[in-house]
């Protein structure tokens, strides 16, 4: 940049100069002309004085020192003697106007320019590699927003370079979305993509970010986008996973429960952590949509009770078999208040048991003051009790309570 701007300096100054000059030129071709016309007066009065000297032979006059006295003073009037003065004074006020013109750019530039904005541009490029280095060291600690900084503005000079860095792109897009840019952010994600169009992670990478950060034209072709990979690719976790939650933040808990269950026979452990994270996400999901059936129509929901569900190492079941969760009033008749059936897909398991779940019209959780909950394992689907079922059951409800049961499935009939 200083090179630039000695260059900027350099033409600024020619420029000036050639103004300079200009006034000189003309000058010149003025005192040229001027010349031209005192020597064609000198010549005029050489050849008056002929004339005189010739007439004054032929005696036709006889004043000959009064003539000659009135050409020359007609030829000191006709002749200026200043050019040679001007010229002078011209050429002594062009070496302080370029002093003049080169000392107020420079201090033009130093008050209004970006000097100080360019000195620390360079300094951040400078750094670069060692922040780029020192972000991605292993056990590299936490780093600072002024380091985020420096590495973005020299991450945009490496991309100016190198277009071709897919890893440089999506590292501007994260540290666009760092910085609540999403215009960035996107952009530069789609830039990864355009460079690797069939590459899986960068594919779902772009989609969670416009769904996340873009405008609503971003999110629905995002969405759009989504689905068609999908198509593509039927059995990818991550895709359904965030599927699934598209569907939660559009409130659709029945379409976010359903894309989350068609995940959960694709996981290899049926037991892990993500099996874990989706079953609490289904949870969460059952429990929101309940909240939204009792808001839309409060008469037919008015109690409801988070349950969880876990099994005993011994416990066993085939993939036909169902289970049922259901509450018994205690000291009551034996026909439960309400019931869900569901399919059996992945332990623990959290659902939501309510007054929408009412098995007997006039028959609520709410118009018990206490009851047991119960979870029953059916081999054939049915809810026809049988030797060999396996079940759990709770302690004794009191109606309005708001604690978490808990179920643990450990007994046999």
């Amino acid at each position: 940049m200083i090179t630039q701007l000695v260059i900027a300096i350099a033409l600024m100054l020619l420029l000036f100069s050639i103004l300079i000059l200009l006034p000189f030129i003309a000058n010149r071709k003025s005192q040229l002309d001027e010349r031209r016309r005192n020597q064609l007066n000198h010549d005029l009065y050489d050849i008056r004085l002929k004339e005189v000297e010739a007439d004054l032979a032929r005696g036709v006059v006889s004043d000959q020192q009064s003539i000659v006295a009135e050409l020359q003073y007609n030829l000191l009037d006709d002749i200026d003697e200043q050019p040679q003065l001007k010229n002078n004074n011209n050429k002594i006020l062009w070496l302080p106007g370029i002093i003049f013109f080169l000392v107020a750019s420079l201090a033009l530039y130093w008050s209004v320019g970006s000097f100080q904005q360019v000195n620390d541009w360079q300094q951040t490029l400078q750094r670069y590699p060692d922040v780029y280095q020192k972000l991605f060291e292993e056990n590299a600690p936490e780093p600072e927003q002024q380091d985020l900084q420096d590495l973005m503005i020299g991450l945009r000079v490496h991309l100016v370079e190198q277009p071709d860095d897919l890893k440089g792109w999506l590292l501007y897009s994260r540290l666009g979305t760092i910085f609540n840019d999403a215009e960035i952010a996107i952009a530069a994600m789609d830039k990864a993509l355009a460079l690797d169009p069939d590459n899986v992670e960068v594919a779902l990478e772009s989609i969670e970010l416009k769904m996340k950060i873009g405008d609503q034209y971003e999110k629905t072709t995002a969405e759009l986008a989504l689905k068609l990979f999908l198509q593509r690719n039927p059995e990818n976790y991550q895709a359904w996973s965030l599927y699934g939650l598209i569907a939660l933040q559009q409130e659709d808990f029945e379409a976010a429960i359903k894309r989350w269950q068609t995940v959960l026979p694709l996981l290899n452990d049926s037991s892990g952590e993500q099996a874990r994270v989706l079953s609490n996400s289904i949870a969460y999901a059952q429990q929101q949509l309940a909240l939204q059936k009792q808001k839309n129509n409060p008469v037919s929901a008015t109690a409801q009770y988070q349950v969880s569900i876990t099994l005993a190492k011994q416990v066993s079941y085939t993939p036909d078999s169902k289970l049922f969760i259901y509450a018994q009033a205690v000291n009551g008749s034996a026909m439960p208040i309400a019931a869900i059936k569901l399919d059996i897909d992945n332990f623990p398991k959290q659902v939501i048991l309510s007054d929408a779940d009412a098995m007997i019209e006039g028959s609520k959780l709410s118009d018990h003051p206490q009851f047991i909950i119960k979870a029953r394992i059916t081999i054939d689907g049915t809810a026809n009790k049988q030797t060999g079922q396996w079940f759990g059951e709770s302690q004794i409800i009191n109606a309005g309570d708001t604690a978490p049961v808990n179920i643990i499935i450990n007994q046999q009939s």
